[in-house]
């Protein structure tokens, strides 16, 4: 009864976030890992392939499709296998948010950027990630929130928190805009076949993360 109240709880949460932050799909009609939204960056400052970005700068703001991700750890008892999927979702989806970042709305935002667990092996995919600042409380209150948010998705996430927990450190995941529309605007079957190559070589590495992000 507890985990039915808690799970009802989290659904609601999961709406009234997508209407507060006005979370948009990358494309219209169709499902992607990632939902976007433009905002004022509120970190300390970071700089990603020349570009800086300081305090209330305009970002794209990156979040995770959980639905997708709780859809993919139900399919697979195997959590690594299930990465490599989304890691080839995520890879699936890249042309689509290339296009996306190029609407009026985001047309004075130069980095795109995000708060994950899912990091490892993503460099391959364009992105760096940077270590999230271990002594600001708003790091603390995100990864409070990160893990919360795994529980909800995965019945076995105190099992995976306690054995990977090395692993399951969030951080910031960015990249140039410039540099996402150069890499992937592209034809739709150079995305598919790459796709499927990146998610081959985060397989071969064997490490595990995962992404809560709201």
């Amino acid at each position: 009864m507890r985990k039915r109240v808690l799970r009802r709880i989290f659904d609601v949460w999961e709406l009234i976030f997508h209407k507060i932050c006005h979370l948009e799909d990358i494309e219209p009609g169709v499902e992607h890992l990632f939902y976007i939204t433009r905002r004022r960056y509120l970190g300390r400052m970071f700089s990603v392939d020349g570009v800086s970005v300081k305090r209330f700068d305009p970002v794209v703001e990156l979040h995770i499709n959980n639905a997708l991700v709780e859809r993919r750890l139900r399919e697979n008892e195997n959590v690594v296998r299930a990465m490599v999927q989304l890691i080839r979702q995520a890879r699936q989806s890249l042309p689509a948010l290339a296009n996306a970042v190029q609407g009026d709305k985001y047309r004075d935002a130069e980095v795109l950027y995000g708060i994950t667990f899912i990091h490892r092996g993503i460099e391959r995919l364009g992105f760096q990630t940077l270590p999230l600042d271990e002594s600001s409380l708003m790091t603390r209150i995100t990864k409070w929130h990160l893990r919360n948010v795994l529980k909800m998705l995965n019945p076995h996430a105190d099992d995976i928190l306690r054995t990977h927990s090395s692993m399951l450190e969030p951080r910031l995941v960015v990249a140039t805009k410039a540099g996402m529309i150069a890499r992937y605007q592209s034809p739709p079957e150079a995305g598919v076949e790459t796709a499927e190559g990146s998610a081959a070589d985060y397989g071969a590495t064997s490490a595990y993360s995962f992404t809560a992000e709201p």
